[in-house]
């Protein structure tokens, strides 16, 4: 009976001994995987702002693809349109958003397409990331009344444009000088009533309004501002991106824009100092700008929300928004 129960109790400690060896050998194992879960961490907010600098080129091949006009020709109510490009020179480089750049990035040539409508006055009307001004072209139709001159330019790493998307940092700038080398009238006086309208999508849209601040600043304010679905900050549109992706955002997002977007400020308070009358547009469906972030941008100017709109059909499609569109162009 004793040589049972000792035979029993060996086992059982020499069944636990391994388990005991094992402890010690998992220890070192810890740091690895810390070194492993950072390294992850590291490519994944590297992917994140790798393509927020460099989206995919929206050309005639994607016209095609998506269904839209591949040229102005193609666009209904369209006359007379001529296109070109136009050589941006070298940029003020003791502008701060532009210090950390070589001088080779410090030119450009932005495409352009011109079309005349049936208004008074210079309309600029901006895509948004990812996109290019055959992306512009779908939003033509809405304001082809309320402007002579309606230009379309690729902002810079988009469309046809040479180099890398500045993601709205600098885009203003850009458009700045192009309005100025291209020869158009972006300052409102008597003899000029149509004056500039500046109208913008998404990301076009934080461009807009830091260039109509901008010439503000310099006392030539645009006539009006109109901005298709905006966002406060970059990190609004890149989180709720990754969302939809059924992929994290959290800290990730945040690292990723605070390296581009570190130092501009929101939208908001852009908006306060602009001095023209502003008209914003958003969709019920949209998920990259949500309503409730179109509503925090843009507050307390007027904001107008359709339903079963989505991102990239805020400024084609909704009767209700074009008629609210057309009222606001039409009392400025």
């Amino acid at each position: 009976m004793v040589r049972v129960v000792h035979a029993r109790r060996s086992r059982r400690i020499n069944l636990a001994r391994p388990h005991r060896r094992c402890v010690p050998i998992m220890i070192p194992l810890v740091p690895l995987a810390a070194v492993a879960a950072g390294s992850i961490a590291t490519a994944y907010t590297i992917a994140i702002a790798r393509e927020a600098k460099c989206p995919r080129r929206a050309t005639y091949a994607w016209a095609l693809a998506h269904g839209s006009p591949a040229s102005p020709a193609e666009v209904p109510g369209v006359g007379a349109w001529h296109e070109g490009s136009t050589a941006l020179g070298s940029f003020d480089i003791d502008h701060p958003a532009v210090q950390h750049l070589p001088p080779s990035a410090r030119s450009m040539v932005l495409p352009w397409w011109v079309v005349e409508g049936r208004g008074k006055g210079t309309m600029l009307l901006i895509h948004g990331w990812g996109r290019s001004r055959w992306d512009s072209l779908r939003r033509l139709p809405w304001f082809m009344e309320h402007a002579d001159t309606i230009v379309m330019p690729d902002l810079c790493g988009h469309g046809e444009a040479p180099g890398t998307t500045s993601v709205g940092l600098r885009d203003h700038l850009d458009l700045d000088r192009f309005m100025g080398n291209a020869g158009f009238d972006t300052e409102i006086t008597t003899d000029t009533p149509g004056g500039l309208t500046i109208v913008g999508h998404s990301m076009g849209a934080m461009v807009s309004t830091r260039l109509a601040a901008l010439l503000c600043e310099r006392g030539a304010p645009p006539r009006r501002l109109v901005l298709l679905a905006p966002y406060d900050s970059l990190i609004v549109p890149v989180s709720n991106r990754l969302r939809a992706r059924g992929l994290p955002a959290g800290p990730f997002a945040a690292a990723a824009t605070w390296w581009w977007d570190r130092g501009e400020e929101p939208l908001h308070r852009t908006l306060s100092r602009v001095q023209c009358p502003v008209f914003v547009l958003g969709g019920g469906l949209d998920t990259v700008t949500t309503p409730d972030d179109v509503r925090r941008a843009t507050a307390p100017h007027e904001v107008v929300i359709e339903d079963g709109i989505d991102h990239a059909q805020v400024g084609v499609d909704g009767t209700a928004s074009r008629q609210a569109l057309n009222a606001f162009l039409a009392r400025t």
